[in-house]
């Protein structure tokens, strides 16, 4: 936007004459040619005419200061209205930029409720994992102590078994020999008996 001083000698410049500044110049005029009239002639008549002139002069000069300060004014009421305006627009601009940052605090605001609200997910989470990863180490723990339990009974179940089948088989040798001296004996006995017979 335009500066008012600028604004108002841009006015100035392309404003056109008005009635009295023309009238002003028009006497000026007028007073001129009277005067050198006045001056020439050099009698009472030319003394009117000369006077005349100075009245003339004096009005058009003076017709010249009331258009100078009509539009000095003019110029003034110009420079004041664009100083309101631009008043009004810096209001309005000021106004923009506070509704502006007061949005943005808002936006940083609530952002930084939910950065504290994910925070807060994140800490629950955490100790969510390390919960979940000291019941992972216990039931490994568990696992391994099952599976050395489970070993160790293995162990205990074959050296039972082995033990299981030297029993049996020195219970079938024990037998054997049981059946063989029942044999003998039974074939001693009929010897026996065989001799006695005869």
């Amino acid at each position: 936007m335009a500066s008012p001083r600028r604004s108002s000698s841009s006015a100035r410049r392309t404003a056109p004459p008005s009635g009295r500044r023309r009238l002003a110049l028009g006497l000026l005029v007028l007073a001129l040619p009277i005067a050198v009239a006045a001056v020439w002639i050099g009698s009472l008549v030319g003394l009117l005419g000369i006077a005349l002139a100075v009245v003339l002069v004096a009005s058009g000069a003076g017709l010249l200061v009331e258009e100078t300060v009509a539009l000095r004014r003019a110029a003034a009421r110009e420079r004041a209205r664009l100083a309101r305006e631009q008043t009004r627009a810096a209001t309005a601009k000021a106004r923009e930029h506070i509704a502006f940052a007061d949005h943005m605090a808002s936006r940083v605001k609530a952002g930084r409720v939910e950065i504290e609200r994910l925070l807060g997910d994140l800490a629950t989470s955490a100790a969510a994992l390390a919960e979940a990863e000291r019941a992972c180490a216990e039931a490994v723990r568990r696992e391994r102590d099952l599976a050395a339990e489970l070993s160790e009974t293995k162990r205990v179940l074959e050296r039972t078994r082995r033990e299981l089948r030297h029993t049996h088989d020195a219970l079938t040798a024990s037998q054997a020999a049981e059946l063989q001296t029942r044999a003998e004996l039974l074939a001693a006995q009929e010897s026996d008996a065989s001799r006695r017979l005869a």
